[in-house]
């Protein structure tokens, strides 16, 4: 995992360097702070096999292959297109990798030490860090699985509302075909 001059901040770091290799079933509500609209999104993910639905484009990723749909119109492409989420400030990788970029470059930039605090969100114990930058306090809370739990920034709020590490999608535990 990277490291950052900040405890409270490794603490978190370590944790989402474990989201994408570990097997989940999760739902969130993404909140932009322009709209204050609340999203649904779910991830699932298991061997590789990955199926990220935010709102109403869905991400399918298997076997080195990547899909990028709209379910209301049935249609898929090839590829990865975060641009169909944008208006949301998140990207579909939001709940491992990019909350990780995210953390790694508010702690470079803190004004202040990060405060480290235990939350149970979604009835399961995360690790949370409240970073000090310049405009406010950003809050990155991980579970011990792995997973973001909570990102509360000027741009967006993501708050993790049920997570299982069972996999409840056929597909992406492999019994099924997207």
């Amino acid at each position: 995992a990277p490291e950052v001059d900040d405890a409270a901040a490794n603490v978190v770091l370590t944790r989402l360097d474990r989201a994408e290799s570990v097997p989940f079933s999760a739902t969130f509500d993404i909140i932009p702070s322009t709209t204050g609209e609340p999203t649904e999104a779910t991830v699932s993910q298991a061997d590789g096999r990955r199926r990220v639905t935010i709102g109403d484009i869905e991400y399918r990723i298997a076997d080195g292959i990547s899909q990028t749909c709209r379910l209301s119109e049935g249609t898929c492409v090839d590829g990865i297109d975060d641009a169909l989420i944008s208006n949301l400030n998140v990207t579909h990788r939001f709940w491992g990798d990019s909350a990780a970029g995210r953390l790694t470059i508010d702690a470079s930039r803190r004004v202040g030490f990060s405060e480290g605090s235990t939350e149970s969100i979604a009835g399961r114990s995360a690790a949370c860090a409240d970073v000090p930058v310049l405009g406010g306090t950003v809050v990155y809370c991980a579970l011990d699985a792995g997973v973001l739990a909570r990102y509360f920034g000027a741009d967006v709020t993501i708050e993790l509302t049920s997570f299982s590490s069972e996999v409840d999608d056929p597909a992406v535990a492999g019994d099924a075909d997207f």
